[in-house]
């Protein structure tokens, strides 16, 4: 395998190690319940186990952040402009997620302070920008002639646009499922994410179309 290939397939490593982050988090944080509290929550300051929480959320982060590189990179070697546009934003996506939950983790001592404030703002950030990615690739990896890429990435799309919606709804109407809007809504960028990074990984080129 070479270096490019093992790069790309270190996007099944990072989403594996998120989803590795939250199975724990729900296990070990007593009175935490993934369906109506935020991931965010797991890895907050003063919250117990947010060390390891930290840890392995670092992991994916470094994980994406080669892979969205490496995606770029490849991008502007094989693929049209609106492939390059959406690689961009996945990168710009990996920095982000960075700061919002490295730099700028959640607190629990208030609900309102600067760092929270600072970290919503990001969080939204990165809500907005894979809908947006998604569609440019979807469109891009259609004229490049990646057909099942291209369905793959509408399809996350459509996803995270419903479930995002429906967030939307959920604080409106005061529906107490908001850890679940957005598990569903994140799950379905990270299940694009493993699929896109599965496929580069394989050693045929045809599995790419």
């Amino acid at each position: 395998m070479g270096l490019q290939k093992r790069f790309l397939s270190l996007g099944m490593v990072g989403v594996l190690s998120f989803l590795l982050s939250d199975v724990l988090g729900c296990f070990l944080v007593q009175g935490y319940h993934p369906v109506t509290s935020y991931i965010s929550v797991l890895s907050a300051d003063g919250t117990p186990y947010s060390g390891v929480m930290r840890t392995f959320i670092m992991i994916y982060q470094i994980c994406f952040l080669l892979f969205s590189i490496t995606l770029c990179v490849k991008s502007f070697k094989e693929y049209c402009p609106c492939t390059r546009v959406g690689s961009i934003l996945l990168f710009g996506i990996a920095c982000l997620s960075f700061f919002t939950l490295g730099v700028f983790p959640m607190t629990v001592e208030s609900a309102i302070n600067p760092q929270n404030m600072i970290h919503l703002i990001l969080a939204v950030s990165i809500i907005t920008l894979p809908i947006l990615a998604l569609f440019l690739l979807s469109f891009g990896f259609q004229k490049d002639r990646r057909s099942m890429l291209s369905r793959s990435a509408f399809l996350a799309g459509i996803l995270i646009l419903l479930f995002d919606l429906l967030h939307l709804a959920a604080i409106q109407n005061g529906w107490n499922i908001l850890g679940l809007l957005q598990r569903l809504s994140v799950y379905s960028f990270h299940a694009f994410t493993f699929f896109l990074s599965w496929l580069y990984a394989r050693k045929t080129r045809r599995a790419v179309r």
